[in-house]
């Protein structure tokens, strides 16, 4: 068995009810004191959290611990109990079972209903001024301005993201038990990959390492093309129809979910022979690239400071596809920084990240038709970074 194998999680790393993981309460405590000042400081009546729950939209798990598959609503109210509003009634029993939240009513039975039940609750507690989080769909809020009239609606989700981009100790346990899992699919992939494997078939190499360990796939994008012709320089996000051959460079993203949260690892392979000059030169590129940036982080880092550590690529010629560090877990989130010379940054130079950001630093350098990636998730100190992958860095050579 790989060093990268399960177990990936023990009893005494999160609380269990009723069979299902639970953040803990002081972590609950905390995300509701922060939407109670997020209603104090924009002198709102009520948040409205809104999704189902996808590779990248978490909120109504974020408040209620209760992963969504379909759209379902929180209501939060200042110095009220929240209320957890779930739509399908088959999966009202599991929402009972799974949220902290002790109010969990139905909402209807079809979206127009669901909407309509929130808006008459508002409307009994007079709700004039509503905040909004995560995705809210337009036939949803046409329901809404109906039924409350005059009432004011404002977008918070800029504030929720930048809450978000900072993980608590206590959200740090799943995203590491996430990070395991992503370890043990490089693992894995790099004990099977070999010439003549349909590309479509390594999801199943992928999944297989955790499914059976309450892991989800979150994303697997890939690509694989030959060296010395290449087409392809950014991984696809749905697997073609390709046979890996001997020559091949083959480059992974990969994020397990657990319970809502994700790691992020990165890597190049190629297959049935070394690396060509070419690529070898590219990984080279990439992985300098890697260790400046993170070497550079820290809190109080800069992304200005990010984008000087990132000249280096575009000193040696090449240039990015993909974004070079992105925000995480949960959630994609800003800061999205690139490089200077390919569309800079969402936020400025003198924006500094702050203690405890959780991101992904993942260079995918390009010349031409040729690209290669590297990367991990990592947590911000003062004293630098925290990888929460711990699969080496290097490019993977799968004889076959």
């Amino acid at each position: 068995m790989s060093e990268y194998g399960p177990p990936y999680w023990g009893s005494e790393e999160f609380e269990q009810v009723n069979g299902f993981p639970r953040y803990p309460a002081r972590e609950m405590a905390r995300r509701f004191a922060f939407a109670e000042t997020l209603m104090a400081d924009h002198d709102l009546d009520a948040l409205v959290v809104g999704g189902a729950t996808a590779p990248l939209e978490t909120s109504v798990q974020y408040f209620s611990n209760w992963p969504s598959q379909v759209q379902s609503y929180v209501v939060l109210s200042p110095s009220s109990e929240p209320t957890l509003f779930v739509r399908l009634w088959n999966h009202l029993p599991d929402a009972e079972r799974i949220s902290i939240i002790a109010d969990v009513r139905y909402g209807g039975d079809t979206p127009p209903e669901q909407a309509e039940t929130v808006a008459k609750f508002l409307d009994r507690r007079g709700a004039a001024n509503v905040g909004l989080i995560g995705v809210v769909p337009h036939g949803d809020m046409s329901v809404l301005r109906g039924v409350l009239g005059d009432a004011g609606f404002q977008d918070m989700n800029r504030h929720y993201q930048d809450f978000r981009l900072v993980k608590s100790d206590d959200e740090m346990t799943f995203v590491r038990i996430a990070s395991r899992m992503n370890d043990a699919a490089v693992a894995a992939l790099a004990d099977e990959l070999r010439p003549g494997i349909n590309e479509t078939d390594i999801a199943r190499i992928v999944e297989d390492t955790y499914l059976g360990h309450r892991g989800w796939n979150l994303i697997h994008f890939s690509l694989s093309t030959p060296m010395d012709d290449p087409e392809f320089f950014v991984p696809h996000q749905y697997h073609p129809d390709r046979r890996l051959a001997a020559g091949d460079v083959f480059v992974t993203e990969i994020s397990t979910t657990f319970w809502g949260y994700a790691g992020q690892i990165l890597r190049t392979f190629t297959i049935g022979s070394g690396p060509t000059p070419r690529y070898e030169r590219l990984h080279a590129i990439a992985l300098d690239a890697y260790d400046s940036i993170t070497a550079t982080l820290r809190t109080g880092c800069t992304v200005g400071q990010v984008l000087d550590a990132a000249e280096s690529i575009t000193d040696a010629g090449c240039d990015i596809w993909d974004d070079l560090v992105h925000g995480f877990g949960g959630a994609y989130l800003p800061p999205i920084v690139r490089t200077r010379a390919s569309r800079g940054a969402t936020h400025p130079d003198d924006f500094a990240y702050p203690d405890g950001t959780l991101l992904v630093v993942q260079p995918n350098v390009v010349d031409g038709n040729a690209g290669v990636q590297v990367g991990n998730s990592m947590r911000l100190s003062g004293a630098g970074v925290e990888v929460t992958q711990e699969y080496p860095t290097e490019l993977i050579v799968c004889e076959g």
